[in-house]
């Protein structure tokens, strides 16, 4: 019972560590990190691996060195912006020191958390999925919890007003398709580099990527299968790759057919237009500016709009030849596939202060030696 009830508390942490972009609300962080706390004892925590010691150190290090930037080379200052920085950092922190404390030496039961939140996340989006399209109703998960102002964008109005046909896109408990991907998607690569293989939940995860006709997210899930299958392609005469061929013959042939449509014969859209006038700015700056990068603390361009250009846009232009440092961190935390998996990340619209991503980095520094063989 006592077991049983602490992977209910630790499957509610992982939740809570992808939910909170959607919700916003710590509580759903700390609350079962602070239950999770009751089961600390001296035999199963405080694993004192030097690698754990290593990334929080060199982490650590990264954000004061940037911190000092923030202050001192960008005068661009907002303090507002700057407290929340480092409000963000710290809460990261204790949770990226918590995770490597907790789980250190209870891989199984981080891996069986990450599991099963992608589970109910991923049941909770076909209940939706199947709801809407046999009762005709939506079920917003998010705005009786979060507020009126986190309702799920789940309306496909650009095929309603093109096609005499009502699609959803649904989100699960996330605001919209392409957040809910892009969250889900760290908590299936870490499921990944334990099970080595696609499982059942690796295919209906990608499906509902595939299902929520996001282009984002169908992107992202386009890329996880070409990673994953080519990191064990052999080169013959197989029914797989003939099927690998197809599949991705016919995807390229939609995703061109979708941009024509969606950016030749609609004009584009107002993301688009933001994304494109963010990279302007960016590219407009002088010498200095370009290369040392703009600051978390800059007011001439909406941080929000900064990162969803791509998480790899966001480390550039705040940071410039300052983000290196980072870079080259995750590039040895993820020597070998995950490497892969990190290029894949640097193209989403994860913010590196996210809670996603401190245990995206924890999970893979935990469980890269970590290897399961059943299902």
């Amino acid at each position: 019972m006592k077991e049983r009830f602490l992977i209910i508390i630790s499957t509610a942490f992982i939740i809570g560590l992808v939910w909170y972009v959607s919700i916003n609300k710590n509580i759903v962080v700390f609350l079962p990190m602070l239950m999770l706390m009751g089961y600390f004892n001296i035999n199963n925590s405080f694993s004192i691996d030097k690698r754990y010691i290593f990334v929080v150190f060199m982490f650590v290090l990264i954000f004061l060195f940037w911190g000092i930037l923030n202050i001192t080379l960008h005068d661009k200052y907002d303090y507002v912006t700057s407290i929340r920085f480092v409000r963000a950092f710290i809460f990261g922190f204790i949770v990226l020191s918590f995770i490597f404390l907790f789980y250190g030496n209870r891989k199984q039961l981080l891996v069986k958390s990450i599991e099963y939140a992608l589970w109910i996340i991923l049941i909770l989006w076909f209940i939706q999925f199947i709801v809407y399209y046999t009762l005709g109703e939506y079920i917003d998960l998010l705005e009786p919890i979060a507020g009126s102002e986190r309702v799920q964008r789940y309306q496909a109005y650009w095929i309603k007003d093109s096609l005499p046909i009502d699609l959803i896109r649904p989100t699960s408990i996330f605001i919209e398709p392409g957040t809910y991907a892009v969250n889900t998607l760290p908590l299936m690569m870490l499921s990944y580099i334990v099970r080595q293989r696609l499982t059942k939940l690796h295919v209906l995860t990608l499906f509902s990527y595939f299902a929520s006709i996001s282009l984002f997210a169908i992107t992202v899930a386009s890329l996880f299968i070409l990673v994953t299958q080519l990191s064990t392609l052999k080169f013959k005469f197989s029914k797989k790759n003939i099927f690998l061929l197809i599949f991705f013959t016919l995807l390229a042939f939609v995703i061109m057919e979708y941009l024509y449509y969606r950016f030749v014969v609609q004009g584009g859209t107002d993301q688009v237009a933001y994304r494109e006038g963010v990279v302007t700015y960016w590219l407009s700056q002088d010498s200095l500016g370009f290369l040392l990068g703009q600051g978390a603390a800059q007011m001439e361009v909406k941080r929000v709009m900064v990162e969803d250009a791509s998480f790899m846009f966001m480390l550039v232009f705040e940071y410039g030849i300052f983000s290196l440092p980072y870079f080259l961190l995750m590039l040895f935390i993820s020597w070998g596939l995950p490497i892969a998996f990190f290029l894949i990340l640097l193209l989403t619209k994860l913010n590196y202060l996210l809670y996603t991503v401190w245990l995206y980095i924890a999970g893979l520094t935990i469980l890269r030696d970590y290897r399961i063989n059943k299902e």
